[in-house]
Formats: C-alpha cells, structure tokens, sequence
C-alpha cells in the first residue's frame, strides 16, 4: 500500500491533525458486537432469520454487523461487489422490506445494526462500467467514467467505458471498478449514501470494507459529514504501525477491526499448542497488556475478534481452542465482535462470558493488569460495575476474596466482583413508565428535536424539545429503549443512536448520567463551581500550551482574571476556552472537566455573556469546542450559578461616537464592512468590540 502518499495526501486535503467531531467509537463502551453472518450464509442468517431470533441476540449483543444489504453483482452475493447503493435493496439475504422490518425490530430492542459498506469498488448494471442512476430523497445520483480510477484494470478493456478519475488513492481491487475518492461527485455519491443507510434504512453504524484501497483521509471525511458513531474499517494487516498510521489517518474518527489481535490468538493457539506470551505485549516497552491494538493506545477504536467471514475460509483461520479464544477477548478491552459460527456452536458459553463481562462493566477501555503468563494467562481488569479475574490455561490460582465464578470450561474461568448477572444491554425498561430525557445543546441548534423508538417510534426527524432551564427536555412514551437528536431538519448533523434512559442528560457525544438541580452535566442551571479554573487558548504565555494556563481567582462560584488574547498566524481572532487542570499535555489536562461554548467557534463581543458548555472528563482536545474573540487584553468572568461568560474592558474606557474615525466593521459572519447599515454588527475600536444595531 502506498503509506507514505496516504499520509501526504490526507495532510494537503486539511485536516488529520485535527480530531473530528465525530466519536468514530465511543469511549468506555461496554457493547459487544455480533457478526451476525458468515460466507455463503443466506438462509441461515437471512434477514427474517435474524428477527426472529432478534428477542435472543439482543439480550447479548449491543450491535449486529450484517452482510451490504444492496443488490450485488451476482446471484446469490455476498454483496462485495455493488451494483446499487440508494435504492434497490433487495439481495440474497432477503427483501427490502424484510431488512427494514429487522433493522426496526431490533432498533426496539436495544441493538443497532451496522451496514457492511463496500465504496472502495463498484459493479455496473450489465458491464463493467455503466453504474446505475438512482433518485433518493428528490436528488438523482449516477458515477460516470470520471469516477473510475484511471490505473484500473478496465482501461485495457474493450467494449468498456475509459476511466478518466485521477490515479487510485490506495491498493487496486481488480474484480470491480475502483472509484476515485478525489472526486467530488463520487465524495457526494459516498457522504449521501451513508446518509441514506442510516436516516432511511435506520442503520446504526458503518463497517468500511476493504479499506487499503483508497485514503483514510476519506473515511474521515465520510464519517465527519454524517456524525458517524460507530465507525468501523476493515484494514486487513497484521502490523500494528501500520493499522496505527491507517486509523490516525482518519483522525481517529474510525475504529479498525484488530487484525494484529486476531493473528497473535492464531500464534497463541494454532496447532494444538498454548503459548501464553503471545498473548500479551509490552505497553511503552515495559508493562505486560493483552496483545494487539488494544495493547496502548488505541483500545477505544480496536474491534477485536477472533475469526471473520474471510479469516474463516482462508489460510487465517483460528484453528485453537474457540472458546479459550473467545474467554481471552470477552476479558479484554476493545469491542469484542464474536463470529457467529463460534456462537452458534458455543451459544450457552459465550452467553456466560458476555453476562460476566457486561455484569463487571468491561469497557473497550478498561484497565488490565496481567498476573501471570507462565504457562497460562491470568489477568484482572477494572470495570464500571466491578472487576473481573480470567483464568486460560492450566494453572492453580484463583481470585481474591469477594469473586463468584460466572464462566468456565475446559482451559478458562471467568470470576467477577459484580453480582447483577449482566445479561441485558440496557437497564431494565418499565413499559408503563414514560422516559423523560434532558439534552445539552451543545451543537447550537435553535431547536433541538429528539427521535426516540421502542413501543413506538417518532415520525422522523422526531418532535420538538422544550428549553428547561439551560437544557432541553421531551417526555417519551412508556416503553421507549433509544433516542437520537438532531436540528429538526433531519441533516446529517444528527447525533448516533443512544440508549434511552429516563432522567438522564445528553450531549452529542452521549450519556452525560443523571440530570438534577446542582449536578449532572453542562447546561444546569445552578452547576456546582470546579475547585479550581484556567483560562487557556491564544494567549502569549505560550498557545494552547497545556503547562501555560492562566489561574482564575475564585469567590464563590464565580471565576475571575484578566489575559491577553492573541490571534494565531493567518487569523483575525484568538481562540480560548476554559479547563480544570494544567499539565504536562492534553491527555493530563483531559483527566479533568473543560468549558467552551456551546457551538465551535462562538464568536464573543465585550459586554456580553455567552452559555457556557461543560465537557466532561476524557473529551478529546478538538471536541472540546471554544470561542473567538478579536485580539485584545481582557477581563474574563465565569459564573457557575447562572453558567455564564462575560468578557469585558479591563481599562473601563467606554467605546463612543468620539472614536468614529478608529472604527472598523464587522458582519456576524467576522467579514469587514465598509459602510454598515441597517443590520447588527461587531464595531471595533483600539482592539476591543461591541456588537451595535442599526
């Protein structure tokens, strides 16, 4: 693969420094996932099939990953070799309306579906080339030979279209037509697809198939353009940097699937033998964690598994002991994705594993501390709800004191401190008790809807909130399991979908816990005052330096001081936030709340307060949104009883008429004006601003 290219590339096109907003993969996510097929597996996991064991799997499994729902090229398919994307989703595993009724079936039950998205390559109607024009959503969408890859294999092709795109991005896959991600209609073709998968078919997420063909970078763009939360690439490599470089290249707005986990089990027990060591590696080159992505670093956006649908029929196959495997993963941190075939043979032991895990509160980024790898592999990992103790191999210890076996077999044992079985993805509904839901408006929109679903479902894009305080609220019907929000339009600003939980606040990027008066997340109204504030952004201590943060003075739950705001190069503003803590770099600083603005980028004038967004422990620097402001010395007052920011002029010089001839304009979008008039605009005089109607 072409590594270094991809990188140079996506650097040039904007952006991979930057985080997306996007989550990619929650954080401390307790779901495991279902590969809920396997090659040539049309009747048996064909979309009725699934439904009806839909009351089962969910009991399980947070989320299903199912075969490319569209007609392929062939019959049957498996459906890696796309003909349609937005309309014809008839394929060898059932009816469109047979995949809309499973995807809402199981939606009501708590579980998302994630659609299997092969973009990297596409089939046409009756050749090689002529890809099918489809309408959705009033738009009509047709790829032409400006599309295709100019170095694919169809050039040399007689009787065929000649591609005329830009050269391929990434590795050539020559059974299909390779697209070119360059190009702006294909990008659209791609952005509104996902689009269509999620808001029209209901899918909750995406797994990218065959991802070495084409840029990371796009996968960012796609995922960025459709606020995808669960994002997941099929990066098919055994190295470690390399699955590294492929998931930074996307900004971490993807997950990858653990390729470098699932070799090192092959290693651990192919062959009949059990070499433990292989198990594990060395995190920083000193501390014994589980093997693979999730060994440092990148658990949160590693899906481990143990086999897939190709690993399976090829010379990849895990051929050790499935559940000595599968006890390894469940006890692991990562999305575990059990292989289907594994639980269909092994359904009442992995079922027991799962419920241990999900009764510990096992997330994809738990801690592990690894006991013993001599002659077998012990470790205890730290969850929500408790620890659990996993025993592989042969060896005589056992847990501490306070531990209750909850699974075991011949090689494996599994204990928790946890006593609630765990067996259910959610908390228990009560189908006779509505479900009130607060939500921080953290993205700005004027008014906020709710999407919800379970013993109904709201009309899409769902109903109106209510403004409460700082916050907004919606009382579901009884019965409800799972919401979403957006800005009422149904665009692709939408959040994931969310697990519905009565009294509990949420943000776009999730379940922010219990809302009441005093507690509970950003946006109350009487929020309990941090012990301690910086201010932090362009200030010429150092920019956003995490050591150089400026201390507030405190009194009371009011935070005071004054500071220079510089503007960056390039920039006519300054950018500045709030944080909790100083420290040595983001991840220290992150340990604790921060505060921004409730949209990125809000733009502040003097005299005038601002809501006040807070962003809970472990949101990454670019999430954590700021305001600009026009360069200049400041007094900056944040006050936690009312939430709110007031920036004003420290000197108390009023801006008058006197100052006309200083003056200089500005529109609410930050462009200059010349002459303003009959509007509202941001008057600038000796570096300080005023917002003025006319």
């Amino acid at each position: 693969m072409k590594l270094k290219k991809l990188a140079t590339l996506a650097l040039i096109a904007g952006g991979v420094a930057n985080a997306a907003s996007a989550a990619g993969w929650p954080a401390n996510y307790e779901g495991v996932m279902l590969q809920g097929f396997y090659w040539d597996s049309y009747t048996e996991t064909s979309w009725k099939a699934l439904e009806n064991a839909s009351d089962e799997l969910s009991q399980y499994f947070s989320l299903i990953w199912v075969p490319n729902s569209a007609k392929s090229e062939g019959s049957p398919s498996m459906g890696y070799h796309p003909v349609y994307w937005f309309t014809n989703h008839n394929s060898s595993f059932g009816t469109e309306a047979e995949l809309r009724s499973m995807i809402k079936t199981f939606k009501q039950k708590g579980t998302g579906i994630i659609a299997d998205v092969v973009i990297n390559h596409r089939s046409g109607v009756s050749n090689w080339t002529n890809f099918p024009s489809e309408t959705w959503n009033g738009k009509t969408y047709k790829i032409g030979p400006e599309g295709i890859c100019k170095d694919d294999e169809v050039k040399d092709a007689s009787g065929q279209a000649k591609p005329t795109g830009n050269y391929d991005t990434g590795e050539g896959w020559s059974g299909s037509r390779d697209l070119d991600h360059t190009n702006a209609n294909v990008q659209t073709n791609c952005k509104d697809y996902i689009k269509c998968l999620m808001t029209d078919y209901g899918y909750s997420g995406v797994r990218y198939d065959f991802v070495k063909g084409y840029s990371p970078y796009y996968t960012k763009m796609y995922n960025e353009a459709n606020n995808v939360s669960f994002s997941v690439g099929e990066y098919w490599d055994g190295n470690y940097d390399l699955v590294k470089e492929w998931i930074e290249g996307t900004g971490k707005t993807s997950a990858a699937f653990d390729f470098p986990f699932k070799y090192q089990l092959n290693k651990a027990f192919n062959g009949g033998g059990s070499n433990y060591g292989e198990l594990v590696w060395k995190a920083n080159g000193t501390t014994d964690q589980p093997a693979g992505m999730i060994h440092f670093g990148y658990a949160q956006q590693s899906v481990t598994f143990v086999d897939n649908h190709d690993t399976y029929r090829d010379g990849s196959k895990y051929t050790g002991d499935v559940l000595m495997a599968n006890a390894f993963m469940l006890s692991s941190p990562g999305t575990p994705c059990v292989f289907y075939p594994h639980y269909k043979q092994y359904k009442s032991q992995i079922q027991a594993m799962i419920s241990a895990r999900k009764g510990a509160g096992i997330s994809n980024t738990s801690a592990v501390n690894v006991i013993d790898t001599n002659g077998c592999y012990v470790a205890e990992v730290t969850g929500s709800k408790g620890k659990l103790w996993v025993k592989i191999g042969n060896s005589s210890k056992t847990p501490g004191s306070g531990y209750t076996k909850k699974a075991s077999g011949n090689g494996y044992e599994i204990w928790t401190t946890a006593q609630g079985g765990g067996t259910t993805p959610t908390e228990p509904v009560d189908p006779t008790k509505e479900v009130k839901i607060y939500f921080k408006n953290d993205k700005g929109w004027t008014t906020p809807y709710i999407h919800y679903w379970g013993s109904t479902e709201s009309a899409w894009p769902g109903v109106a909130m209510a403004k409460e305080g700082n916050v907004w609220s919606y009382t579901c019907p009884a019965g409800t399991t799972g919401c979403l929000f957006n800005a009422g339009d149904g665009d692709a600003t939408k959040t994931g979908d969310m697990i519905a939980i009565d009294g509990h606040l949420y943000s776009t990027s999730g379940d922010e816990g219990v809302y009441s008066a005093g507690s509970g997340g950003g946006g109350n109204q009487d929020v309990t005052a941090p012990s301690a504030l910086f201010l932090l952004g362009n200030i010429p201590e150092g920019h956003w330096d995490t050591t150089a943060a400026i201390p507030m003075t405190k009194s009371g739950n009011v935070f005071t001081c004054t500071a220079t705001i510089e503007a960056p190069a390039k920039s006519d503003y300054g950018y500045f936030s709030f944080v909790t803590a100083k420290g040595a770099d983001w991840d220290e600083v992150n340990s604790s709340d921060r505060y921004g603005s409730m949209t990125p980028d809000e733009l502040i004038v003097v005299n005038e307060s601002a809501d006040v967004a807070r962003f809970p422990v472990g949101v990454s620097a670019s999430s954590a949104t700021s305001w600009m402001i026009l360069p200049g010395t400041y007094s900056f007052k944040v006050d936690f009883s009312t939430n709110k920011l007031t920036v004003t002029d420290p000197t108390g010089v009023a801006l008058t008429g006197d100052d006309e001839a200083e003056a200089v304009w500005f529109n609410l979008q930050g462009q200059r004006v010349e002459n303003p008039d009959k509007g509202i605009f941001i008057r600038v005089v000796r570096g300080k601003a005023v917002k003025v109607m006319k």
